[in-house]
């Protein structure tokens, strides 16, 4: 089977190698015209958590439950038309670090790629940049506030009390990796894409290996097949928008001698519903499959000895001029953290992987959106989450008994500027 989907992605490339996908162009150009852009956003919280992990034992440091947030980003690119009617242009995005000090602030490319297109058969883009799952996500209900879980407001929340939010838009797995995407257009109603990536890593990273005497702690994908589509139609005063994925991969193979943990190859099913009527918009998400996220944006294999990981979103959210508000609740089971993917690590290990302990993540947020003017919106969140993992300390990321279930809850207000 994934010799037959690399054949046709190689086929699509020759096939279609004058197209690519402009995830960015707002106003169409005329014959031999180039629009250049440099938008871009700021954004800034201030929150009061209140976390298990405020007074961490383990680290004998006492955190600050009430503070401000935020950060800046850029949008630069461009969109030309030929005069034979062929769209191509380039695009990035670029983010600051989170450093902890101003001298400490730099800058780094999130994403950044090119495209070829003709409306009439397609596009295709090649570089840092979404591929199909995070394009055709649908159902995440991530716009009645600024974001719910995946937003930058949980920040403020110490580090390991802070739930997965497991759903696809995540740069370690889909955002910052090097790839090329066709993405056909619209007929009635649906679209689909199709992405391939020969090495999961960023544009300038390499060599890349294909085998490793040295263990890959969480594994390392390679030859990345990611095909998704999405319908949006409406019938009568009901919308309704229906989104799916599959992304499977392989991985580098290791080599070595000394007992470690394995894994298994990549494979993740994702897909969502909502429907809408009246401002009325209610749907889910769900993500299933062999993989497994631990901790923040991370992203790894499944261990041959865990077990598939699953999550689920249910939402809902009512506009009215200006003002969106809404909530969704989520819960995700996955395999969890390997203390050091080492079997020496507190003896919640094996060779095969997990023994003790499957993470359970759950999450609820709520809130509304005031757009202010054009351009400014005004935020009001509200976050409860907790997780747990059987002999997992998540003070300290250690085998223990102590912290395994830990929870936090948050109130904050915030802004976007964008321009």
């Amino acid at each position: 089977m994934r010799k037959l989907l690399l054949a046709t992605v190689a086929m699509l490339g020759a096939s279609m190698g004058l197209m690519a996908a402009a995830q960015a162009q707002s106003t169409p150009e005329a014959p031999g015209s180039i629009t250049v852009r440099l938008n871009g956003r700021v954004n800034w919280y201030a929150g009061v958590e209140a976390s298990t992990l405020d007074d961490n034992s383990a680290t004998g440091e006492k955190t600050s439950t009430a503070g401000f947030t935020g950060y800046y980003r850029l949008f630069p690119g461009f969109d030309g038309t030929a005069a034979n009617g062929l769209k191509f242009g380039a695009a990035a995005e670029i983010r600051i670090n989170g450093g902890e000090t101003g001298g400490a602030e730099t800058l780094f490319v999130h994403q950044a790629f090119g495209y070829f297109g003709l409306p009439k058969f397609g596009q295709i883009s090649f570089g840092q940049e979404n591929g199909p799952i995070t394009l055709f996500e649908t159902g995440t209900f991530e716009g009645f506030n600024d974001g719910g879980w995946n937003v930058d407001i949980p920040a403020l929340i110490p580090g390991n009390n802070y739930v997965v939010y497991p759903f696809v838009d995540n740069s370690g797995l889909n955002q910052e990796t090097n790839k090329i995407v066709y993405l056909s257009p619209t007929i009635a109603g649906f679209q689909f894409a199709v992405g391939f990536e020969p090495n999961h890593a960023a544009e300038n990273e390499g060599p890349i290996v294909t085998s490793s005497p040295t263990a890959i702690v969480g594994g390392q994908p390679r030859n990345l097949i990611d095909v998704g589509g999405q319908y949006t139609q409406t019938f009568g005063p009901v919308g309704i928008q229906i989104g799916a994925d599959y992304l499977g991969a392989g991985q580098v193979a290791y080599t070595g001698t000394t007992p470690a943990v394995s894994y298994k190859n990549l494979n993740m099913f994702s897909g969502g519903l909502t429907a809408t009527v009246a401002g009325v918009t209610v749907g889910g998400n769900v993500v299933y499959g062999a993989f497994n996220q631990v901790t923040g944006g991370t992203f790894q294999l499944e261990p041959s000895g865990g077990n598939a990981a699953i999550g689920a979103l249910f939402g809902a959210q009512y506009t009215v001029g200006p003002i969106i508000v809404g909530g969704s609740v989520f819960r995700f089971q996955t395999t969890g953290d390997i203390p050091g993917d080492d079997p020496d690590a507190g003896g919640v290990v094996t060779k095969n992987g997990l023994t003790t302990g499957q993470q359970v993540n759950n999450g609820l947020a709520v809130g509304g959106t005031y757009t202010l003017v054009p351009g400014v919106s005004l935020f009001v969140d509200y976050l409860y989450g907790w997780r747990k993992q059987g002999d997992l300390d998540f003070a300290d990321l250690q085998a223990g008994p102590d912290n395994n279930y830990v929870q936090s809850q948050l109130f904050g207000v915030g802004t976007q500027i964008q321009w």
